[in-house]
């Protein structure tokens, strides 16, 4: 009961979460696509969701240890994404399973805010303990209802809106360059990393439950607003620098045509004596437009 009424449907948020926003239902946006799920997607979806269903409850009711158990589905399942996926042969290939395995650990992180939203505070004010739920089926699936309906309005919105967040400039600008895919990752592993210990510190060993329940409060809602500050922090501090080098190619750009167009005019007229500054002002002009290349190219040779 636990593996259908449970891990299935997270696991199944958790699959449609990584392929949409690697890019695989784009189709969504065609007015021909009448279904969400089509006939071929049905073994890319359920299997890594059925599998992985299974083996974490294999994991979890044999004794495994928490840190494991936390890490070894995630791991299963982006290798049965790519098996599952035709992906190999094609020359993005590679770029393709750094997405994904960056999407995999952004809904790794996803699914752990979900959770230490509202479990905590039901811990600490009933005095149960994470032993007592997993072993009443029950208070399990109770107590993961909130999470779902916090995924899946997620997932609501990403259909809703038939597109995914790739196209979209902040993520845009990170994926098409190779130092920042690889910063974003150490993010996401760091960030991973806290979460983990939080959730053993709080919810697991309930380290907070001498705390007065303001300062509970305060602790619970800094940890869950940490991960997603420093993720959007870096990924809108990416998106500004970027706008800010497209701007000056843009200005360097328009400065030079402005420039052109003088010199068409004073040939035109005849005015000889104005173009030999107006050539000085477009050398200027034209090393800008180098310079602003020369730092461009930096950043595509990345690519």
């Amino acid at each position: 009961m636990n593996t259908l009424l449970v891990s299935i449907p997270e696991e199944f948020y958790y699959v449609m979460f990584i392929l949409i926003l690697v890019g695989e239902f784009d189709y969504w946006g065609n007015p021909e696509c009448k279904r969400l799920i089509n006939k071929f997607d049905y073994i890319r979806i359920f299997l890594p969701t059925i599998s992985v269903a299974l083996l974490s409850n294999i994991l979890r009711y044999n004794g495994l240890n928490g840190g494991l158990y936390q890490l070894i589905p995630p791991l299963v399942l982006y290798i049965l994404i790519i098996l599952t996926n035709d992906i190999f042969g094609d020359a993005s290939c590679v770029k393709w399973m750094a997405k994904a395995f960056i999407f995999l650990m952004l809904g790794f992180i996803s699914i752990c805010l979900t959770e230490f939203i509202y479990l905590p505070f039901v811990l600490y004010s009933t005095g149960l303990d994470m032993t007592k739920i997993n072993n009443d089926f029950r208070l399990y699936f109770g107590l993961s209802l909130p999470a779902r309906v916090l995924q899946y309005s997620l997932l609501i919105y990403f259909v809703c809106r038939k597109r995914t967040i790739l196209k979209g400039k902040i993520f845009k600008c990170v994926f098409s360059n190779t130092k920042l895919l690889f910063i974003i990752s150490l993010f996401a592993v760091f960030n991973i990393s806290f979460l983990i210990l939080m959730v053993k510190a709080v919810i697991y060993d309930k380290a907070l439950v001498s705390i007065p329940f303001t300062t509970r409060f305060i602790i619970i809602i800094s940890i869950i607003l940490f991960p997603i500050t420093n993720i959007l922090g870096f990924l809108m501090s990416s998106y500004h620098i970027k706008n800010m080098e497209e701007e000056a190619k843009k200005c360097a750009t328009d400065k030079l045509e402005r420039l052109y167009k003088d010199l068409e005019n004073y040939t035109e007229s005849g005015d000889y004596d104005n173009i030999m500054w107006k050539l000085n002002e477009l050398g200027m002009g034209i090393k800008e437009i180098s310079n602003s290349l020369s730092s461009g190219n930096s950043t595509v040779s990345n690519e």
